[in-house]
């Protein structure tokens, strides 16, 4: 069985596209949904809410990572100073 490129799924054999690259890379593709997301709309599967790629990914309940940048950091530090100046 070969499974979707962009979704996870499986395709049966005699359904679904397959997409050949310059490299030699073959991606199969279940519909054309999943071909038009991938090629024409540039789209990640597990980024789209619709795709399994999505489910697995969140079944493993990781804590949703915070990205702060340095000015936020910088920012947080000076109100602590200023709270514990009042003080």
């Amino acid at each position: 069985m070969a499974y979707c490129s962009f979704c996870n799924n499986e395709v049966l054999k005699g359904t679904g596209e397959i997409y050949v690259l310059k490299d030699g890379t073959a991606l199969n593709f279940c519909s054309s949904k999943c071909k038009r997301n991938s090629q024409k709309l540039k789209r990640e599967g597990r980024l789209m809410k619709w795709t399994s790629k999505t489910l697995v990914l969140s079944s493993d309940k990781k804590a949703p990572e915070k990205k702060e940048s340095a000015l936020a950091k910088d920012i947080e530090a000076k109100l602590k100073a200023q709270k514990e100046a009042k003080k």
